[in-house]
């Protein structure tokens, strides 16, 4: 039986960046125990339907899932130990913004069995974290990463960005030299991309926010290959850098299309090619899940040729590219036959490379991604 991994969303911030696009909401203290018990009954209605399968890895995100007091988060864990199959050494990770934490608290995450934690970095200069209106500064990332690892965590990811507004190659590196310095079991670091309905897309539609030039995006993007790889890091995925077995299983298992139940206000769950979602507001999430156990407001199902593309698009984003004997079992089809075109005119411009097992990104089609996934997009 397929393995599964759980996301549980915690949707609270101090303040929500101009760039962010996630389901994030200020914090609200009198709100914030219901959602706990709410996830926490969400969590005991679907273990019927997952007994049996062994839990691979479990996920904190949000919002700043290090808003709830420890015993909150404590409690949440011990719900679905309680509930789920979860493996010995199942990878548990909390997302955290460095301006949520101090050692006490990070020592109780990590006696609660929290194993893994992805510190929210995204600069080390002043005036790019003032940028992204980030509240934390530079010396209380700094400072919280030598706590966490003092609190025993040792699998530690950061997050960084790049291609910021104003950004130099200059202060580019030094952001990652400064991150290097650390010796962080895994480096997140990526390119700033402005979505939709966010402020900075709003700012940028009034003139008041520019991006740097795609070349020079390019170039940071080829200073972090050069950087991570000299420090002995290995790029596992577009933006995902880790130490040997340090990769992250939870967004590995993404990547493959894997089984995987989200859970809490907005939280997306994909099961056995089944898609279904939340409702994203948190007060209407805590009533869902108190008169019905769930609160799925959206479900679907892909036709095959867009669970075809969806497959392949998680699977180029991997160094070690699509598993092609994989992809043929699952959709019944001959890979070559389908995309033969496709794959032709993708060979000749050398943006991929194939063989019987494996299609994978070149080094040169690497830093054409997007546009060799959209090819493959029905």
């Amino acid at each position: 039986m397929p393995k599964l991994g759980i996301y549980l969303h915690i949707p609270y911030c101090l303040h929500k960046c101009g760039y962010c696009d996630f389901n994030s909401h200020k914090i609200n203290s009198g709100e914030m125990s219901s959602y706990v018990q709410a996830q926490v009954r969400e969590i005991r209605h679907y273990a019927p339907q997952f007994e049996g399968r062994k839990v691979q890895s479990v996920f904190f995100g949000g919002g700043t899932p290090t808003t709830l007091p420890t015993e909150d988060l404590a409690s949440i864990l011990n719900a679905l130990r309680e509930h789920y199959s979860l493996e010995s050494d199942c990878e548990i990770t909390v997302e955290a913004n460095p301006a949520t934490l101090e050692l006490g608290y990070l020592r109780n995450l990590r006696a609660a069995g929290y194993n893994r934690i992805s510190i929210g970095v995204q600069s080390f200069q002043k005036d790019e974290l003032a940028l992204l209106e980030r509240v934390h500064s530079a010396e209380e990332a700094d400072q919280t990463i030598d706590q966490a690892k003092a609190a025993g965590f040792d699998n530690l990811s950061l997050d960084l960005m790049f291609a910021l507004p104003g950004q130099t190659l200059s202060s580019w590196r030094d952001t990652l030299q400064k991150a290097l310095k650390k010796k962080p079991a895994h480096l997140s670091a990526y390119n700033l991309t402005i979505e939709p309905d966010t402020a900075f897309h709003k700012h940028r539609e009034r003139g008041l926010l520019t991006m740097p030039p795609e070349d020079f995006q390019l170039e940071l993007f080829k200073e972090t290959l050069t950087a991570l790889n000299d420090a002995g890091y290995k790029q596992y995925e577009i933006s995902n850098f880790a130490q040997p077995e340090r990769e992250c299983r939870h967004n590995i298992n993404y990547w493959e299309n894997g089984d995987y139940l989200g859970l809490g206000a907005g939280a997306s769950s994909y099961i056995e090619g089944e898609r279904f979602r939340n409702t994203a507001l948190p007060s209407r999430y805590i009533a869902e899940i108190v008169k019905a156990g769930q609160a799925v407001e959206f479900t679907e199902r892909l036709n095959p040729a867009g669970a075809m593309g969806e497959t392949l698009m998680l699977g180029l984003r991997m160094m070690q590219g699509l598993d092609i004997p994989r992809f043929e079992k699952r959709f019944k089809v001959s890979f070559i036959k389908t995309y033969e075109k496709i794959l032709d005119a993708l060979l000749k411009k050398n943006l991929v490379d194939l063989d019987s097992n494996r299609l994978a990104l070149t080094s040169k089609g690497l830093f054409l991604a997007d546009s060799v996934i959209l090819e493959f997009l029905p």
